[in-house]
């Protein structure tokens, strides 16, 4: 059983780092400049966040530049530590590891 925990939000962050997959352009962002793409507000969780990106440059080169990825620079530890606990939380775990890791049984 984990840790309840909530989904990161883009207002909780200090920067974002924007990577595209495709070309392997990277950049730093702050919170408040991602929010001028649509759909992006302080309230966008950060899971969510990669899907409303796309990369310009991809785009004027005639490609989709959908292949984003986003790590985020927190503002306070509790927030990394709250969003750390939240992907550990959602992540599923395959079934031979969970049976791995089971209490041993004594038998007789």
């Amino acid at each position: 059983m984990g840790l309840p925990t909530r989904e990161p939000l883009l207002g909780e962050v200090a920067s974002v780092s924007v990577e595209c997959s495709d070309c392997g352009r990277s950049r730093w962002w702050q919170a408040s400049q991602l929010m001028r793409f649509p759909g992006v507000f302080t309230g966008t969780p950060l899971a969510k966040l990669s899907a409303r990106l796309t990369c310009s440059a991809c785009q004027e080169d005639g490609l989709p530049g959908k292949s984003i990825s986003v790590q985020a620079l927190f503002v306070s530890e509790s927030a990394r530590v709250r969003a750390e606990a939240h992907v550990l939380n959602s992540r599923e775990v395959p079934p031979e590891v969970s049976r791995a890791i089971a209490p041993l049984r004594r038998s007789g």
